[in-house]
């Protein structure tokens, strides 16, 4: 059965549930690292975690991650790039290792996105439960073996939007945008791929000039153009 699927049928029979029936709980997983990297198409792994007191379903797949020129994010499933298991039960308290191989990279840094997504165990939503599921969709890279760092510039689409752009090889993750020294975009605002760029909203207008922002490359201070 697909996802889809799988959802509505969840959502029909959660319907069907009489007033009384016994309480929702929240399930879930802790996925680490939270970021993975590799190198020269090496195999890396997740370390899956059930703190629950019930077993739990995941189904995993790679995607590719590009954004388009709007600065949208464009997720496509990936053929050149393995997760395994591709679905796995994890007991209650128990720790499983996913298996995760990239391909290799040339002269730029390739993205992807791990998708660990629960599904609702059937048997759950028949005793009445109502089961909270999790998805987590963690950033995956493909390192180059000497990548150009990343090189960042700015464009006003209108006063509450920067599309960022990245003319390095590698990534950068941005967070903490400040204009005219107020933070206008705090926490983590998005990722500028490699030859990429991203749309940011901000929460207060902004004007041409220069913006400041966090960088897991250290702070840079970006034209607005």
């Amino acid at each position: 059965m697909s996802i889809l699927r799988t959802f509505l049928a969840a959502a029909a029979l959660m319907a069907c549930l009489p007033a009384a029936s016994p309480p929702a709980f929240a399930a879930g997983f802790d996925a680490r690292p939270v970021t993975i990297e590799t190198h020269g198409g090496a195999v890396a792994s997740i370390t899956v975690t059930n703190p629950g007191d019930r077993k739990i379903y995941l189904q995993n797949s790679v995607h590719e991650w590009r954004q388009d020129p709007s600065g949208q994010d464009v997720l496509t499933e990936s053929s050149a790039a393995i997760v395994s298991p591709p679905g796995m039960w994890i007991q209650p308290g128990a720790t499983y290792n996913l298996r995760i191989q990239l391909p290799p990279a040339n002269d730029r840094e390739l993205a992807f996105r791990v998708i660990l997504q629960q599904l609702p165990d059937k048997s759950e939503i028949q005793a009445g439960r109502i089961v909270f599921a999790v998805t987590q969709s963690l950033p995956a890279f493909a390192e180059p073996a000497q990548p150009t760092p990343a090189m960042l510039r700015a464009r006003l689409v209108d006063p509450r939007h920067l599309l960022i752009s990245n003319d390095g090889g590698r990534r950068a993750r941005l967070a903490d945008v400040k204009a005219d020294g107020q933070l206008v975009g705090p926490g983590l605002v998005g990722y500028a791929l490699a030859h990429s760029s991203v749309l940011v909203a901000v929460k207060s207008p902004v004007r041409a000039g220069k913006v400041e922002i966090e960088t897991d490359q250290g702070r840079r201070s970006v034209d607005i153009r």
